[in-house]
């Protein structure tokens, strides 16, 4: 068996990959989109930072819109065709602004996901957004399978403890 390649994938980042990948992120209010081709198992993530706007031209891949949309051009332009595809969304969380929702930027952020992906029929096989703490995942690109861990400290709480010192 081949050992998997790994890679770690940060914001306004995207990657494809047709071998056997281990493709890692740790998302908050972000998102990350895994595309599977389930016939000729290539995938693809990205991680993006905010929704983005569809008048927004500059394909900056920090943005959703863009970033979404880049992703799913990249792996057509790969000769995979869109009826194999199915996607994971992952991240979304409110974790700086626990106690308000005023910017909702991890629910504005998975809306516009969902929206692309609407946009081009390719079915959702699994999300996991939402919710106050963020996520690490791992994307298995030779089984299209995802693992993801909940992180259930937000930066607010740990920055809190090392304010007090750790209760020394």
């Amino acid at each position: 068996m081949i050992p998997h390649r790994r890679y770690t994938v940060f914001a306004g980042q995207f990657l494809i990959t047709s071998v056997p990948a281990l493709l890692t992120t740790v998302l908050g209010s972000c998102i990350a989109v895994c595309l599977w081709d389930k016939k000729n198992h290539i995938g693809g993530i990205n991680h993006y930072l905010l929704p983005g706007t569809p008048d927004d031209d500059t394909g900056d891949p920090t943005r959703g819109m863009a970033a979404t949309h880049m992703l799913v051009r990249s792996m057509l332009n790969r000769r995979v065709k869109r009826e194999n595809l199915e996607a994971k969304v992952f991240g979304g969380c409110n974790s700086l602004y626990k106690n308000s929702d005023v910017f909702r930027i991890g629910m504005r952020n998975s809306e516009i996901a969902l929206e692309v992906l609407d946009h081009y029929d390719i079915p959702v096989a699994a999300k996991h957004v939402g919710g106050a703490y963020g996520r690490k995942i791992v994307f298995n690109t030779a089984t299209g399978k995802v693992r993801m861990r909940l992180l259930t400290e937000t930066a607010a709480e740990v920055n809190e403890k090392i304010k007090l010192g750790f209760g020394y």
